[in-house]
Order: C-alpha cells, then sequence, then structure tokens
C-alpha cells in the first residue's frame, strides 16, 4: 500500500459532522506513516553511526592500520576507511527501511539505487584514474628511496618524510613542506644525496 492508497473511504468533505475532522481523517494514515519513517531514519541513523564506531574501535584495537604499513610500508587510515563503509551501508539500508514504511520503495529505490551505482562507479573511475598509476610508481619508488634520506629532485633538496600510498613528503631545506605525487617523482628523476 503506497504513501496515498486509502485504507478507509473518508465521506465527502460536504457530508462530513466537522471540517477540521475530515481533514485529519484525511491526513491521518500519511501523517502516521512519514512519522514512523522519521523515526526509522533517526534511529537508523544513530545504529549505523555507532556500528561504526564500534568498527573503528574494534579495527584499532588489532592495529590494522600498523599492520598495513608493515606489510604495504605505506600509511593509510584503513580502520576509518571501513568503518565509514561500514556506516555507509547501514544509512543505505536505513533509507530503504523508511522508503518501504512510506510505500514508495520499490520505484524510488530503483532509482535511488540506480543513481547511487552510477555514482558510486563515477567516483571508483575518478579516484583510480590517478590512484593506480601513481600506486604503481609508488611501489617502484618504495625500493628506491627510504624515509629519512635527503634526495635532490630538480632544483629542490629535502629529506624525505613520509612515503604515503599516492606521493612523497618532503621537507625541504627551506622548511617548506611538498607533497610530491609518485609519478611526477619519477617522471621528473631524483638523485640520493649524502649530508
Amino acid at each position: 500500500m503506497g504513501l496515498l492508497d486509502e485504507s478507509i473511504e473518508p465521506q465527502s468533505f460536504l457530508e462530513a459532522n466537522s471540517k477540521g475532522q475530515y481533514i485529519f481523517e484525511l491526513i491521518q494514515p500519511i501523517l502516521s506513516k512519514v512519522v514512523v519513517a522519521l523515526i526509522v531514519l533517526l534511529v537508523g541513523f544513530i545504529i549505523g553511526k555507532l556500528i561504526g564506531k564500534i568498527v573503528h574501535w574494534f579495527l584499532r584495537t588489532l592495529e590494522i592500520n600498523a599492520h598495513w604499513k608493515k606489510l604495504t610500508g605505506m600509511t593509510m587510515r584503513v580502520e576509518s576507511f571501513l568503518s565509514g563503509i561500514t556506516s555507509g551501508i547501514i544509512y543505505f539500508i536505513v533509507v530503504v527501511i523508511a522508503l518501504n514504511v512510506l510505500g514508495l520503495s520499490e520505484v524510488i529505490a530503483k532509482v535511488i539505487s540506480f543513481g547511487l551505482i552510477c555514482l558510486i562507479f563515477i567516483s571508483i573511475i575518478l579516484a583510480v584514474k590517478d590512484f593506480i598509476p601513481n600506486y604503481i610508481d609508488g611501489l617502484r619508488l618504495h625500493k628506491r628511496i627510504k624515509v629519512k634520506e635527503t634526495v635532490l629532485i630538480e632544483n629542490m633538496k629535502g629529506v624525505v618524510e613520509e612515503i604515503t600510498w599516492t606521493d612523497v613528503k618532503i621537507v625541504a631545506e627551506n622548511g617548506d613542506i611538498l607533497y610530491i605525487p609518485h609519478s611526477l617523482f619519477l617522471r621528473k628523476g631524483f638523485k640520493k644525496v649524502n649530508k
């Protein structure tokens, strides 16, 4: 039964004893569904946030970030990423449940799902477009330089402070902090400098 379906055939406006009572009887089924859907959304978002925090805490106790850094040699906030994904999935499920309460789930859920899938697909393509080449170059670069080494790239000399998935953080001699993408770092060429 949809949001605008009438469960009881209301009497006509002219035959009603009270005009306010007639309007209330007309709006009451819709209003009750809207209130229930809002409660479902509120409780669901709270549960999603709570479960996301629990997943983050659990992964932090397992020291996933440290294991990831030891495994790959690069820093990434895996705990935050996975807890965010968990919360997002729960939020999506809650929205679908709320739409189901309103009786709009079938059509709107399909439209929203298609839109979200397209948005996620486009986002992944745009993110991966730069990420994959930088990541592959980072694997090559990770074998050639280490943190705390001094390097010369073009006319700039600095100390490698951090090597992440996509870039190298360099502290220049004048104190400037530079983030250079791996692909640019390799393309420009660099030399290790002894202090």
